[in-house]
């Protein structure tokens, strides 16, 4: 069976050993498996940042892929840690709500609780999970171990509270801000959004609403008492404006052009967001 590729998501930063002894682990008893790095730059202990991050990442990856997962402010504590099995991917991190986007986003999945014996492993250190449980896991569903093999099933896995994202009225979604990024962007949970010609599609990426059909002319973003165009670019605004824009991702987002929207305009996670047309079309 071909070697799986693995790919980390930590909070670990890049001036310790950290990631480097992670890696070896992985290399140890997956010699041949391609391992790639999201990002080791999550801000410390932020599981919302890093659920995000992983959801956005996720569908860009071969299918098989392993992503190891690691923000881990409860490491020591009881909490639980996972392999969990989507359809075409497999996840291995902390029970700690990192896995929620995902989780929300698909049905496809099941999960098993890691354990120390099942992997074969000596005791653990009390600090570092990564190293000693969660990348062993990664590394042994890489080279094709199956999932049951490595624990016992687990189920109601931990999630945090799902940001707002639904239909406030016929012409209204309502939503928040998640995230800023390291542009200094401000990451709303407004989605997915598409571009469909005169009009602008809503199909939720997450449960409790429905999908919609705006009209993309005379489009608003409502924001800490702002009112912005939804435009394509930011060169459509001059430097140092304000403007609203559809993400890589799907979701809406609010940045300034050669600016720093999050910032300049004290934008906030939690903070509402509403995008608004002037009539809603037909679907």
């Amino acid at each position: 069976m071909q070697t799986r590729p693995i790919a980390l998501l930590t909070d670990f930063g890049d001036l310790d050993a950290y990631v480097g002894a992670m890696k070896g682990v992985l290399l140890s008893l997956a010699r041949h498996a391609p391992i790639v790095d999201i990002t080791h730059q999550v801000p410390p202990g932020d599981i919302r940042r890093a659920a995000l991050l992983l959801w956005q990442a996720a569908p860009y990856f071969p299918p098989g892929t392993v992503f190891l997962a690691v923000v881990d402010p409860g490491v020591g504590t009881p909490r639980r840690a996972l392999a969990v099995e989507f359809n075409g991917f497999a996840c291995v991190g902390p029970d700690n709500g990192l896995f929620t986007y995902l989780l929300a986003t698909r049905s496809d999945w099941r999960a098993v609780a890691l354990q120390a014996e099942t992997l074969g492993l000596p005791e653990p250190s009390w600090t570092f999970h990564g190293r000693d449980v969660l990348a062993p896991a990664a590394a042994r569903l890489a080279v094709g171990q199956t999932l049951a093999s490595l624990g016992r099933p687990a189920g109601d896995l931990v999630r945090f509270p799902l940001p707002r994202c639904e239909l406030e009225s016929e012409t209204t979604i309502v939503g928040e801000i998640i995230a800023g990024d390291a542009f200094g962007n401000a990451v709303t949970s407004v989605g997915i959004l598409h571009r469909e010609g005169e009009q602008l599609a809503f199909e939720p990426w997450l449960p409790g609403s429905v999908p919609a059909r705006l009209a993309l002319a005379g489009s608003q973003v409502i924001v800490g008492g702002l009112s912005l165009d939804l435009v394509t670019t930011f060169g459509a605004v001059a430097p140092g404006e304000s403007l609203a824009y559809i993400g890589s991702s799907g979701l809406l987002e609010i940045g300034v052009n050669q600016g720093r929207a999050v910032d300049q305009l004290d934008l906030a996670p939690g903070q509402a967001v509403r995008l608004s047309s002037a009539r809603r079309t037909q679907r």
